[in-house]
């Protein structure tokens, strides 16, 4: 009779330890290597939003499970952690491919950008020499040459990211560039309007 008492408790102490739920280990190992892959493709950089979503997950998993190791054995439940890293992997994976797709549509625009700076300096140029000479005028068009200055560098730097491969750095200077460029035509434009009256651009 004991003997039966004893094989029946061991049943019973095996089928609790079983049924206790353990640590996604191989999950979490899964998708920390996921995300470090991600990281090194530049994802954080060129598909910001995917990364980041990952990474918060990433994060959220881990404090799950810990509140669940905390936890009673017989009571732990790693089921939301499990979905977590399972979201953790398939996203970073996402944003890993999607890097060179995004890196090309930054190349193609930053091309474009640069080729509307240039112009735009161009025209800034061409502009400058319509410029009014008066006392103010004259100060005015000292900034703009300055300006115009920093515009012309902008671009050599963009066109030579753009050339080492550091395409989002590329496509920022080129922004830059532009805007600044548009910017100075614009204000020539509206400088040589007022001293022309009816003539404007």
């Amino acid at each position: 009779m004991r003997g039966a008492l004893w094989i029946a408790g061991l049943v019973l102490a095996g089928g609790l330890i079983a049924g206790c739920a353990s640590a996604p280990t191989q999950q979490l190992e899964a998708a920390q290597q996921a995300l470090q892959a991600a990281d090194s493709a530049e994802a954080d950089v060129y598909v910001s939003d995917l990364y980041r979503a990952a990474q918060d997950s990433l994060a959220a998993a881990q404090v799950e499970i810990e509140a669940q190791n905390a936890r009673f054995a017989l009571t732990r439940n790693y089921e939301r952690a499990e979905r977590l890293l399972q979201f953790v992997a398939e996203t970073a994976r996402q944003a890993t491919e999607q890097v060179a797709q995004k890196k090309e549509e930054m190349r193609v625009e930053a091309d474009t950008l640069l080729a509307e700076a240039r112009r735009a300096l161009e025209q800034t140029n061409e502009l400058l020499k319509r410029a009014p000479r008066g006392k103010e005028g004259a100060v005015a068009l000292v900034s703009i040459r300055e300006d115009a200055s920093s515009v012309e560098g902008q671009i050599n730097e963009a066109a030579a990211a753009l050339q080492s491969g550091d395409i989002f750095r590329a496509h920022q200077l080129a922004q830059q560039a532009r805007d600044k460029a548009v910017g100075l035509v614009e204000e020539l434009n509206a400088a040589i309007a007022k001293t022309r009256p009816g003539q404007g651009s």
